[in-house]
């Protein structure tokens, strides 16, 4: 069985770090999005955005912003017989209850719960802006008697600063009266508050629209950011740039899908006929660099195996995805980890990516060299891509070996057992019924727009070796490994400012190195 000799490709899925989704304006991440800001310029209110560091309280924002805190506006949720109110306040004053009662005519006024503020205005708790549409929302007097006031534009991190008068123009509805405390509020200073920052819940399919829900009559409207994203990593990659492209319907029927298709390009892609290089020198060939939309999750309570039912959260669905394509170059596990180390370097340099934030899957294509071909799909982790290969190589020669006929099938990989198992009979092309998709008509990319996005691009790591050899004569060893680690590269050029560069070139490629390699 020696002389059978294994024939890998790979399908990359990476996750690019846009704020928001590939087709809508949801966004990719919890709590971050400051949405506030978009709504103010659609109704073409005059204001000033900033963003500032974490804001818990009114006392934080007025010093984030340069302001005084009475200028703070303070959103506060209520719920009276079921329904929503909003109180806004100044941000130095409390909510006097009793009056507030008293212009309702409601005994059974109370704060709403941190549940009820995410089903009433879709915000958690510290983070409500006075802007929600439709809710009740009653203005203390005291707040107009500011020029200038000041809310959250929709998270913990940025803020608006506005006039009265556009405020009041910002809401859709208002009543004016005196509910606040005669006293002002003093600032309590407690312990460090990043460390009582609210961890942001990401509650299933609370980041979610029409558009990415699937629904009847939505239209999706591309995000030009991720477009200059994937251009970037496929001119990393040198890519071959089609200055006309299209996007197409993949057609299959899955839980994952709200749509029963799925938003992907096919006839032509953002990029063709790239390569990045090993350490080694060996030149990987890329088939294809292309955009599409991430599907939802599947969430199996206590494991794929052990759950007898499945939840789906379409929070996930329509992030921007790159999916870049080798030929089948590969030849051994090893080298396909090596490819996946390599391609992780580069998309750290183009920060289009934040490991441990963005996710990356590997779809792996297997074969025996005159065999028939196996998937191996949605392996995350690098080594667990090297040890499904290996594992599905073995298995595969033993078939062969048995003399029996392996099948065009879809596997997955259990990291556990360290075994794939097998899923599906693999789909062919024409069984997902590719059409254009007739919703997003041709997108065409300027030579100019081409030049200007690859002027942008930053060093990338073979530049950086021979850089580092011409610069500080280092041998080509020690250049290209401080080149293949972003992170090392860095402590490199900072290193080198202050001692010897060869010296610090030997420490971090050598000392350095093994302490973190050491397992």
């Amino acid at each position: 069985m020696k002389d059978l000799k294994p024939v890998i490709g790979l399908e990359i899925h990476l996750q690019l770090n846009t704020q928001s989704k590939l087709f809508c304006n949801c966004p990719t991440q919890p709590g971050r999005l400051a949405w506030v800001k978009e709504l103010l310029e659609k109704k073409g209110l005059e204001f000033e955005y900033l963003e500032h560091g974490l804001c818990l309280t009114c006392f934080d924002s007025a010093r984030e912003r340069n302001l005084s805190p009475e200028q703070i506006v303070k959103a506060l949720v209520f719920a009276s017989d079921g329904k929503p109110i909003i109180f806004l306040l100044p941000g130095d004053r409390r909510l006097d209850l009793k009056k507030a009662k008293e212009f309702l005519k409601s005994e059974n006024l109370r704060p709403a719960t941190p549940e009820e503020v995410l089903e009433f205005t879709g915000c958690i708790v510290g983070a409500v802006p006075p802007t929600i549409d439709g809710i009740k929302k009653i203005i203390d007097e005291k707040l107009l008697k500011n020029e200038k006031v000041s809310f959250n534009a929709g998270n913990h991190y940025s803020g608006i600063i506005i006039s009265a008068r556009e405020f009041l123009k910002s809401l859709d509805s208002f009543e004016k009266v005196d509910i606040s405390s005669e006293e002002k509020l003093k600032e309590k200073f407690t312990e460090n508050k990043s460390e009582k920052a609210p961890a942001i819940e990401d509650l299933p399919n609370s980041r979610t629209c029409p558009t990415c829900l699937g629904m009847p009559g939505s239209k999706p409207v591309l995000n030009e950011k991720a477009v200059e994203m994937g251009l970037k990593v496929a001119l990393g990659l040198n890519c071959k740039i089609n200055e006309e492209f299209y996007f197409s319907r993949k057609t299959y029927f899955y839980p994952d899908l709200a749509k029963n298709f799925q938003i992907s390009q096919y006839e032509i892609p953002l990029g063709v006929g790239g390569e990045l290089l090993l350490k080694n020198g060996k030149k990987i060939r890329i088939r294809r660099a292309h955009l599409e939309e991430d599907p939802a999750a599947l969430v199996h309570e206590g494991g794929l195996h052990e759950s007898n039912y499945c939840l789906i959260d379409y929070n996930r669905s329509g992030i921007p995805l790159l999916e870049i394509v080798t030929e089948p170059d590969l030849e051994t596990p090893q080298e396909a980890r090596e490819f996946l180390d390599a391609l992780l370097n580069l998309l750290n340099y183009l920060e289009v990516f934040e490991l441990g934030k963005n996710v990356l899957k590997v779809d792996t294509n297997v074969s025996i060299q005159g065999f028939e071909r196996v998937e191996v799909k949605n392996v995350t982790g690098f080594k667990a891509v090297e040890d499904a290969l290996k594992f599905e190589i073995e298995r595969q020669k033993e078939l062969i070996a048995e003399g029996k006929r392996q099948a065009r099938e879809t596997r997955g990989f259990e990291e556990a057992s360290g075994k794939t198992k097998s899923l599906r009979i693999k789909e062919t092309e024409e069984d997902y019924g590719y059409i254009f998709e007739p919703d997003l008509t041709k997108i065409a990319i300027s030579k100019e727009k081409i030049a200007e996005i690859k002027q942008q691009l930053p060093e990338l790591p073979e530049q950086k070796a021979k850089r580092l050899m011409k610069d500080f004569k280092l041998s080509e060893y020690d250049a290209r490994v401080l080149a293949s680690d972003f992170e090392i590269g860095k402590l490199f050029d900072q290193a080198s400012k202050k001692i010897e560069a060869r010296l610090a070139a030997r420490f971090l490629t050598r000392e350095l190195l093994a302490v973190l390699n050491y397992d």
